[in-house]
């Protein structure tokens, strides 16, 4: 399959565009495409100097915030690249977020996420482009070193083992273990304060 022609991918880019924008209640924004090593029109790197540009810089900032030794610090600046954090979040050391779409990743109260997490918003797959809100719900913990794909949504009280790979939903009060991730469902006891 080859790339769109140019008035289409004008288009695309408009849906694009309204998509990043949150105007669209889709989740997830798919578009064939060629071959990832050819041209696309999608990636910040096919453009002028000045969108690579302002494309390794949000890298470089957020790079900086995932290096800061304070929380606070750290989610201060999310917040200002446009990722939305919520209250009482901890994300530890290391966390990097995709850099080309960071508004896409949402982050709800009370959430952990450990060291060395990835979260990513978009990929180029070998015949597709998608780009995908992440949702972390509140009492969500993602493990260190676990990657989270784009489009994924962390359900409410979820945990993503360390270093699990999660490329589905993964639903309320559920665990997610392993390469690909695995749900298991939670038992949880008195103690918790939940029963189930």
């Amino acid at each position: 399959m080859s790339a769109p022609p140019p008035a289409d991918l004008r288009e695309v880019r408009r849906r694009l565009a309204e998509f990043l924008a949150g105007r669209t209640e889709d989740r997830v924004f798919r578009h064939p495409i060629g071959h990832p090593s050819s041209p696309s029109g999608f990636c910040e790197c096919d453009g002028c100097a000045l969108a690579v540009l302002r494309l390794y810089v949000r890298g470089a900032l957020l790079k900086l915030a995932a290096h800061q030794p304070f929380n606070r610090l750290r989610v201060w600046l999310l917040r200002r690249l446009g990722v939305k954090v919520g209250r009482n979040v901890f994300i530890s050391v290391g966390v990097l977020i995709d850099p080309v779409y960071p508004q896409l990743v949402t982050i709800e109260d009370d959430v952990l996420i450990g060291t060395d997490a990835r979260i990513l918003t978009h990929e180029f797959r070998m015949s597709e482009f998608r780009a995908g809100k992440v949702l972390i719900r509140r009492r969500a913990v993602v493990g260190g070193f676990a990657i989270i794909a784009c489009g994924v949504e962390i359900g409410e009280g979820a945990e993503v083992s360390g270093a699990a790979v999660v490329a589905v939903d993964v639903p309320p009060d559920t665990i997610a273990t392993g390469n690909p991730a695995f749900i298991w469902k939670r038992h949880r006891t008195d103690a918790e304060g939940r029963h189930g």
